[in-house]
């Protein structure tokens, strides 16, 4: 469980899921595409490249209610698709025409022959249907369905999914710096605001240095590292890629995240076999299945969930409540979201099942505008600090109706780039 935070059983969270929509009927009459770009704070460094920019394809669903009173109704989603395919399949400008081309026009067909009502967002085969391949775009399009289904019904996601009022406590994430000094000023910084699980990005040649640095200087911090992909089991003759990760394993690590290439999960199970260190996946877990894939070759023993990248909502409390039954760990994973999805994503990592603090913290700490009011944190846990350390924030999951606070129009004039309006003739 994550320290502080308060947890709902996951028991019939995808029969919930199955039943959004069943209550209010609601009819689209077009579809807004937007293409924003919001400035990061900070250069976001991996071992696959710098980003100084987050791209975003923001859906809207615009419509009415049609079972009782008749009023206007909306609904948003939003695509983490990156600027680059890096780490996925789609990049930002992939998914939003995946959007507009297949996806949107298969859910007007879809909504045609349903008597034009909006089914709900686990009955969208149809549209799945139209981009198996696109499950950034499509999980962004499911998210604007359910958002508008909530707000149809006035009540939050929060809610459907037992844990309103909730709260949980960030992790943070640094990305690779230009020095050990540099992220230990970093690094130090969040543990001075309170934070006690930090997330660092490693890589061949920057691994062993700054993690034992940081494990000097933090001896109480819950650290964790992602290699982003970045090993190759075996790089040339005598060399022994496991055999030199195992070298972090005298750290105490919560867990290294994705070593090897998201493909070979045969690579992951060996290496699992040789660390005393959890092995977590990310890229390797696009869907459920392969979740299952995963977690029955021993590739990793936790996961991080990541809805868009499994497939949306739906695939993501599905994963959940899989893990959750067998006693998997669980964590929630970010892709620099906006503060909209990021709320999104805080309501999941309020649910039983998830082992330690996510990637959570405000979209304030690595932007510098955002689409929504800034959601900051919630008053300090009133529990003391570990160690005499600050006591860590904690977050409030957003209240309703719907996802949470839609998109300002203000910040969409700022920042957005293209705007695509699809109707329904």
């Amino acid at each position: 469980m994550v320290p502080g935070a308060s947890h709902a059983p996951v028991t019939g969270l995808s029969e919930r899921w199955a039943g959004l929509g069943g209550e209010v009927g609601v009819a689209v009459d077009s579809v807004e595409l937007w293409r924003v770009e919001l400035p990061f704070a900070d250069p976001v460094a991996t071992a696959r490249g710098v980003h100084r920019r987050r791209p975003l394809a923001l859906v809207r669903l615009m419509g009415n209610v049609v079972s009782g009173d008749t009023r206007p109704v909306e609904g948003w989603g939003e695509c983490a698709a990156l600027a680059d395919t890096t780490f996925d399949a789609e990049d930002v400008d992939r998914s939003f025409e995946v959007l507009g081309h297949q996806l949107v026009p298969a859910l007007f067909e879809q909504l045609a022959s349903g008597h034009h009502r909006l089914p709900g967002p686990a009955h969208l085969v149809g549209t799945r249907d139209a981009a198996p391949d696109a499950p950034l775009a499509f999980a962004a399009l499911e998210m604007a369905v359910a958002d508008a289904h909530l707000r149809a019904e006035g009540r939050s996601l929060a809610s459907l999914v037992g844990v309103e009022g909730r709260t949980v406590e960030p992790g943070a994430v640094v990305g690779m710096t230009e020095s050990v000094d540099e992220l230990l000023a970093r690094v130090g910084r969040l543990v001075s605001q309170g934070y006690s699980r930090v997330k660092v990005k490693i890589a061949p040649g920057w691994d062993m240095e700054p993690v034992a640095a940081l494990a000097r200087a933090f001896p109480h911090l819950r650290l964790q590292v992602d290699a982003n992909a970045s090993y190759r089991p075996g790089d040339g003759p005598g060399d022994d890629t496991g055999g030199h990760l195992a070298g972090l394993d005298r750290f105490g690590l919560l867990c290294i995240e994705q070593p090897f290439d998201p493909a070979d999960l045969g690579a992951h199970a060996g290496l699992a076999t040789r660390l005393s260190t959890p092995i977590c996946l990310d890229e390797s877990l696009d869907s459920p299945r392969r979740v299952e894939e995963a977690l029955a070759l021993g590739a990793c023993s936790v996961v991080c969930v990541k809805p868009a990248r499994l497939g949306g909502l739906g695939a993501a409390l599905s994963v959940i409540e899989r893990c959750r039954r067998s006693g998997v760990p669980l964590w929630m994973g970010g892709m620099f979201e906006s503060g909209y999805a990021r709320g999104v994503n805080t309501t999941l990592g309020a649910l039983e099942g998830m082992s330690w603090p996510g990637d959570l913290s405000p979209s304030r700490s690595y932007l510098t505008d955002d689409l929504v009011p800034d959601e900051g944190m919630t008053a300090p846990d009133p529990r003391n600090g570990l160690h005499g350390a600050p006591a860590p924030p904690i977050r409030a999951v957003p209240r309703g109706p719907g996802m949470g606070t839609p998109p300002d129009p203000g910040a969409l004039a700022r920042y957005g780039t293209l705007r695509r309006v699809i109707t329904s003739r």
